[in-house]
């Protein structure tokens, strides 16, 4: 009798370590009230709770509240009871509230006795088992498998880029699957029956049927692979384009009696080729071109063609509300959009535009950006894109590309039309930058002459009417000064913005002493680096013009200067009076290029010199 009591409680023991030492498993017993009556370390490390914790508490502790809810736990004793085991796959609860995938199963723990399988009334059972893993990782990385399987599957059919197609050589007939049929132009559900080979040919476009005609006839004759990439009819303005593969079958007498093969819609690849070589072929043509309006109206043509759109165009941002737009390319009836148009006309998107995110539209009817797709009807848009061009964090101006139809931008044209917009500006920008070089090259010379002829004027007007030498040397010493810091405002380009105040007083500050014979007036307006540089230079060159030949050249000249800023457009001017009589040069110098061909280009605008009897007058007409 101890024996067996040693034996017993030896069994218990061993029992006892088998379980602690079983750490990746959960296992967990169970009495007939689904009450827990052990928990292994397993168990813990899974579940969160310790066996003391555990002991005694309800078994659905770590089922989901849904599973509780569906008496899932009593499902599993009653399936153990009547099968000997229910398996348990599902999702089970931790002791922190998060959930993780549990791979197991329960079974009926036996009393002891003969009996090696439960009874169905349960008399020798005394409790359940469940033991199961964490599948968490491996159920996820499934589900993930799964659900790539299931879209890679629903995205070929949906697509439609494969069908299957055999010629009939004997009959002069084509089988097709639905996706073949359609790719060719041919409705899916006439693929049902053979199809006259006349019926397939006459899907394929006029200028490639002879091609697809003799490559087939060759197949055929001379038992070759059919192998061709065509274009088929299209009411979409780009074409469509397939590729046809199929070999020959032979019957027993060594008779070519079919071609069997596939069609591949090839129309995205194609393109994107097609955008490579107009892209190659812009960089080649816009590289001889001298001209900033030459090289835009490449651009607007290069994308409208290759992308098959009804509108492209391009405008520079001025004021709060306001585009100008500088070209556009229209299908034939379209309507041109240049000038100066209100952002509203085009909804809210502008909001977008100056965050420097592009703006893709492909149905203006449902889209939350366009408040009222009536006005965009009306100028023949239903599809956009607009691409923003930034400058120091600054929207600077806008590529607009416009559909008539709802269309689908594919990630491809974007990338086209952004590559050809950046290509145009920085063309422009090269250009601006070698004439301003070639031009800074002549005026270095040009400056050395006038310095010294200013100079001359300086200290010539300081002399004139005085006596006192120490006054006039310390006159002449302030103003050749002035003179020197009026040249650092000129040739200063730091990327910085200024006041036009600031510019016009830097730049004048040399002729400014001379009583009220020089009047500046004009509202607050600052102008970017590349603007300073420019009005520096006009003003340079009109002040010492003055000096030499005009209204300051006396002593009873007088020179009015204001400017005019209203909703981005930029006016200045230059204004002579009481100076002596003055006519237009018989050939313009350098300061005439300077005045004409310079400086309005900073202001995206224009210059006019005219030569009244009271003096020379001088416009700018621009944005800034």
């Amino acid at each position: 009798m101890l024996d067996n009591d040693r034996a017993q409680r030896d069994a218990i023991l061993l029992n006892r370590m088998i379980l602690r030492s079983i750490v990746d498993h959960a296992v967990i017993t169970l009495d007939m009230d689904c009450k827990v009556t052990s928990w292994n370390e397993g168990a813990e490390s899974i579940l969160g709770w310790t066996e003391e914790e555990a002991i005694g508490q309800s078994g659905d502790l770590f089922f989901t509240p849904e599973d509780v809810a569906r008496d899932r736990p009593e499902v599993e004793m009653r399936t153990a009871l009547r099968e000997g085991r229910a398996d348990d796959e599902r999702w089970h609860m931790r002791k922190d509230g998060s959930r993780f995938w549990a791979s197991g199963l329960m079974m009926p723990l036996l009393t002891d006795g003969d009996a090696t399988e439960p009874a169905t009334d349960g008399t020798n059972i005394n409790g359940f088992v469940k033991i199961f893993r964490d599948r968490t990782f491996q159920e996820k990385a499934r589900r993930r498998i799964a659900l790539l399987e299931q879209r890679s599957t629903l995205a070929m059919k949906r697509a439609g880029t494969v069908g299957i197609i055999e010629f009939d050589a004997l009959d002069d007939s084509v089988v097709a699957d639905s996706v073949a049929a359609e790719l060719q132009g041919i409705p899916g559900q006439d693929a049902d029956t053979a199809l006259p080979t006349s019926r397939f040919f006459g899907c394929i476009h006029p200028d490639d049927l002879p091609l697809v005609q003799s490559a087939l006839e060759a197949s055929v004759r001379d038992g070759d692979d059919f192998d061709i990439v065509y274009r088929t009819l299209s009411h979409a303005p780009q074409p469509n384009w397939v590729h046809a593969q199929a070999t020959i079958d032979r019957d027993a007498a060594k008779r070519i009696t079919k071609l069997s093969g596939i069609i591949v819609d090839i129309t995205d690849q194609r393109a994107a080729a097609h955008m490579q070589d107009m892209q190659l072929s812009f960089l080649d043509d816009v590289r001889d071109m001298m001209q900033p309006d030459d090289i835009v109206s490449l651009a607007l043509q290069t994308i409208a063609k290759t992308l098959h759109v009804s509108r492209v165009g391009h405008g520079h941002i001025e004021a709060t509300d306001v585009i100008n737009i500088k070209a556009d390319w229209n299908v034939e009836g379209g309507t041109s959009l240049v000038g100066r148009q209100h952002y509203s006309t085009f909804g809210n998107m502008f909001h977008t535009l100056k965050d420097g995110e592009t703006v893709l539209i492909a149905d203006t009817q449902d889209d939350a950006q366009i408040d009222d797709p009536s006005v965009l009807a009306g100028i023949q848009v239903r599809s956009l894109v607009c691409l923003p061009l930034m400058e120091l964090g600054r929207l600077r101006a806008v590529l607009f590309v416009n559909d008539i139809g709802p269309r689908h931008w594919s990630e491809a044209e974007c990338r086209f039309m952004r590559a050809i917009f950046d290509r145009t500006y920085a063309a422009i920008d090269r250009l601006r930058f070698e004439t301003e070089r070639n031009l800074m090259a002549a005026e270095l010379t040009h400056r050395m002459k006038n310095m010294l002829t200013m100079a001359q004027v300086v200290v010539t007007q300081t002399l004139r009417g005085t006596n006192d030498i120490a006054i006039a040397r310390s006159a002449i010493t302030a103003r050749l000064r002035a003179l020197s810091e009026a040249q650092d405002v000129l040739t200063r380009v730091d990327n910085r913005d200024a006041a036009i105040s600031e510019v016009v007083a830097s730049a004048l500050k040399p002729h400014l002493g001379a009583g009220d014979r020089i009047t500046i007036s004009g509202p607050y307006v600052v102008l970017n680096a590349q603007q300073v540089l420019g009005l520096a230079l006009g003003l340079h060159e009109l002040a010492t013009n003055a000096l030499k030949y005009g209204a300051l050249s006396n002593e009873a000249g007088h020179v009015d200067i204001w400017w005019t800023f209203n909703e981005g457009t930029f006016s200045f001017l230059w204004s002579e009076i009481g100076g002596p009589p003055v006519s237009a040069p018989v050939a313009g110098g350098f300061g005439s290029r300077i005045l004409n061909q310079v400086v309005g280009g900073y202001f995206e605008g224009t210059t006019e010199v005219t030569y009244d009897a009271q003096g020379i007058r001088f416009v700018l007409t621009g944005t800034c």
